[in-house]
């Protein structure tokens, strides 16, 4: 479900014509449109239902009448601060859209069954679409600049839409301001932290990289780790963002990341699913738009944690599409999971598993990356839809020659009753099927 404040495109005067409201519906591309009166007051709604219904029981056809004289007044409208639970309980195979009104009547919003398209740069996230396949390079740059450009380049080539990094201020997220050297800290957390200080990238560094990627067409990706890093990253541009596993219940983060106004994608490694329901309210109060990313956080996940099955479950939580972000070896799961409705994959990459740092040993190398791209696009060509069956024409060539035909076995006279014992059944199937 999708909740709509901005209602402008979905709203017209019940005083102007059945023209211009066909014009707004043409534009809002939702098939509907509010009749409102001058207060702002729902007064009906029009479809394109309601346009044909009205012209099949109209003499006279004029399209400068008010849309007040033909919109349909028998509407299902609910409350603005209803339980979006509640709401949800509303929509069924007719009911697709919802007005919210306050107690006044006014329109304040419009609950919509089915998220938006979602799109990041020129790529659309939805179910008629290819998915959405981000080599995660994080920080598999090291801290070199030149290394990044080179993980973009070959991320490019094995087919990949997008490149993602990572963004957080040392200084500001960690109590001891990213202080390696801080005795308190267990050694697990003093090595975490030294390898985060050596392989950052500057600010300025970042941005030079994520220019790179588009300039070879591909969409740049940021996890910022903190508010002050998404501020930086809204100063660039950045046209969506990935929120991290291990922020999921960090909702004042995730707030700030609504307020952009732009495309989250979320991972839900290491919560529990309340904790996803907590998540999915929060983005949805803030009327964002969103995907959220089926995730086991072990490096290298065990193949018997993954289960991929929960990506119908997430499906019906998130109300959207969904997605897959793994850290198990290979790529076969990934694929698997296209087969299971994944929208989104990510997956880590590196040109080098024995390099230093956590990500490179569960990363894909270019050649395998590769590999998964034209393994996903050949799922997803044969996944086709749920039309009814037919006979291809691949199929049809060989069913004249495999298949079987009715022939008759005597000479038949004109006007003769064919009898079961003159029929047999023989090939090629060029005949009577």
């Amino acid at each position: 479900m999708r909740i709509e404040r901005n209602i402008g495109d979905y709203v017209i005067y019940a005083e102007d014509s059945v023209v211009n409201a066909l014009k707004r519906i043409g534009e809002n591309k939702s098939g509907i449109v509010f009749a409102l009166d001058q207060s702002g007051r729902l007064e009906g709604v029009m479809t394109d239902g309601d346009f044909r219904r009205w012209v099949t029981s109209t003499s006279h056809i004029d399209l400068s009448t008010p849309v007040s004289a033909m919109c349909n007044r028998q509407y299902l409208a609910l409350g603005v601060d209803e339980d979006y639970a509640d709401i949800e309980k509303h929509f069924d195979a007719r009911v697709t859209v919802i007005p919210l009104i306050d107690r006044l009547g006014h329109l304040m919003a419009v609950a919509f069954k089915s998220p938006k398209e979602l799109t990041i740069g020129r790529h659309k996230i939805g179910e008629k679409h290819p998915a959405f396949l981000i080599a995660e390079i994080g920080n598999n740059h090291n801290g070199s600049l030149e290394l990044a450009k080179q993980l973009i380049e070959k991320a490019a080539e094995a087919g990949a839409d997008c490149a993602k990094f990572q963004m957080r201020n040392m200084a500001t997220m960690y109590r001891n301001t990213g202080d390696a050297a801080d005795p308190s800290e267990d050694l697990g957390a003093q090595y975490t932290l030294d390898l985060l200080a050596r392989f950052q990238l500057s600010e300025q560094a970042l941005f030079e990289a994520f220019d790179h990627c588009k300039s070879l067409g591909m969409e740049p990706l940021c996890t910022p780790w903190d508010e002050e890093s998404l501020a930086s990253l809204e100063r660039y541009g950045m046209q969506a963002y990935k929120l991290a596993s291990a922020d999921l219940s960090n909702h004042d983060l995730l707030q700030a990341m609504a307020r952009t106004g732009k495309l989250i994608i979320a991972s839900t490694g290491m919560s529990n699913e309340a904790e996803i329901r907590a998540a999915v309210k929060v983005l949805q109060r803030n009327n964002a738009n969103f995907v959220l990313l089926h995730c086991n956080s072990t490096y290298p996940a065990p193949f018997k944690d993954i289960n991929l099955n929960y990506l119908d479950r997430l499906s019906e939580i998130s109300g959207g599409p969904v997605g897959y972000s793994g850290h198990e070896r290979g790529f076969h799961v990934a694929v698997a999971a296209i087969a299971k409705g994944a929208k989104v994959i990510e997956k880590h990459f590196t040109l080098d598993r024995d390099m230093e740092g956590n990500d490179h040993r569960v990363s894909l190398l270019p050649d395998e990356f590769r590999q998964m791209v034209q393994s996903i696009r050949e799922v997803e060509e044969a996944l086709g839809n749920d039309d009814p069956r037919r006979v291809t024409q691949g199929e049809m060539m060989n069913r004249e020659v495999l298949a079987k035909s009715l022939i008759i076995n005597c000479d038949l006279q004109k006007g003769q009753t064919i009898q079961a014992d003159m029929v047999e059944v023989r090939s090629p199937g060029k005949g009577l099927q």
